[in-house]
């Protein structure tokens, strides 16, 4: 099964996206804090990354 990483800061496009993905089959892990953002990513190892650009610093 693919996975995939949603990194956003938004709750509710996050939890949109979670279960589209999930029901279409994909195994999904998402991110709601960003402070090791890089350190997850690399914990996780998705196949792919949804990514926000405008992510709060």
């Amino acid at each position: 099964m693919q996975k995939i990483l949603i990194v956003e800061d938004d709750e509710k496009l996050r939890n949109q996206l979670e279960i589209f993905l999930n029901n279409n089959g994909y195994q999904v892990e998402s991110l709601k804090t960003f402070d090791n953002t890089i350190e997850n990513i690399l914990k996780i190892n998705p196949d792919l990354i949804l990514l926000d650009i405008n992510l709060p610093r």
